[in-house]
């Protein structure tokens, strides 16, 4: 059994060489023809305003997760800070299984828990505070309400925000609070942890756990897998990968999971 890592695509109509990417890695997974599980672990999209919204852009994306799913690979979803609207129409149209933040994953010698990491960033009290708002069910159900254009409005508006506070913010700020990771270690007794979120892609090892961070597409394409209790992360440039697929994606950590 093969395990894949993938968050922070920010897929969108603004970016085509980035879901011709994730098509292009979705075929090449299938064509690998083994048992396998696909996690995506947050902001699969730059901005998500619900299942009932539709776009010419998202049907290629939507019909690669339906081929992972027909061919047998085990597709998972976890929120992220940007498509935390994503819903049960959603997930049940491409064939996904909706998992829940800090996630325990079962592996043959240890258990992975498995987040998205906006949670982990305590010091940033301000985007906090977004969080504990828009993770509500009573705003989700609001803004769910709305028609289809106020949300695309919102959401623009949204992301303009977002961009505005990180230029005022240092990166220390917006990076995570690493006692935060390891009370949620503890509390779930793990000692690795899988989690975006930070665009920060490394692997940080303590004498007590295993933090490996995922990285975003944008100028580079980024890809994890665990097997035989191997955590490897690998990485190509988008050109290089449109152009070589799996074979233009180079090793830049490999790690026993504690």
């Amino acid at each position: 059994m093969i395990r894949y890592f993938i968050s922070d695509l920010h897929l969108s109509d603004k970016r085509s060489d980035l879901i011709r990417a994730f098509v292009k890695m979705s075929k090449a997974l299938i064509a690998r023809d083994e048992k396998a599980e696909l996690y995506i672990l947050g902001d699969f999209y730059e901005a998500w305003i619900g299942d009932d919204f539709q776009a010419d852009w998202n049907t290629e994306i939507e019909n690669a997760l339906t081929d992972l799913s027909k061919s047998g690979i085990s597709l998972y979803f976890l929120h992220g800070n940007r498509d935390f609207l994503i819903g049960s129409d959603w997930v049940n149209r491409v064939g996904a299984t909706l998992i829940q933040e800090q996630t325990e994953l079962p592996l043959e010698n240890s258990t992975l828990l498995l987040t998205h990491g906006d949670e982990y960033c305590l010091e940033d009290t301000e985007y906090q505070a977004f969080r504990k708002k828009v993770r509500s069910k009573a705003w989700q159900e609001h803004i769910l309400a709305m028609p289809l254009e106020q949300r695309i409005a919102l959401a623009a508006q949204l992301r303009n925000d977002s961009k505005s506070m990180a230029t005022e913010k240092s990166m220390a700020i917006m990076d995570i609070t690493p006692s935060a990771v390891e009370d949620s270690l503890s509390q779930h007794n793990c000692k690795s942890v899988i989690h975006g979120h930070t665009h920060r892609p490394n692997v940080h090892k303590t004498d007590g756990y295993l933090r490996c961070v995922l990285g975003d597409w944008d100028k580079s394409i980024w890809l994890a897998t665990v097997e035989h209790n191997t955590y490897t992360q690998y990485k190509a440039s988008v050109e290089e990968f449109l152009q070589r697929g799996l074979l233009g994606l180079e090793v830049i950590h490999k790690e026993i999971l504690y």
